[in-house]
């Protein structure tokens, strides 16, 4: 599996939302296809990005570092695509 922006959508969904459930109900998914998404982008990256409890998920050190990343590269694709547009 090659890391898409789509995956990294995700992970700023989960971070914000607090919970897979909840960012699965805002990007339109079930909570199981977003589990399992999440499993797959956290053996892509080879550790945990989100620690799991009964009241949701929180980020692991990492998990914010590849949180903040992520936000940046969306932000950065966005740009692109306003830039593209505009011309």
């Amino acid at each position: 599996m090659e890391l898409e922006l789509r995956h990294l959508r995700t992970l700023c969904a989960i971070a914000d939302a607090g919970s897979v459930g909840r960012a699965a109900a805002v990007l339109g998914y079930s909570q199981p296809a977003m589990s399992t998404q999440l499993r797959r982008i956290e053996r892509l990256f080879g550790e945990p990005l989100f620690l799991r409890g009964a009241g949701g998920v929180e980020p692991t050190a990492y998990g914010v570092e590849v949180v903040a990343q992520a936000r940046d590269v969306l932000a950065r694709a966005e740009a692109i695509g306003r830039r593209g547009s505009a011309g």
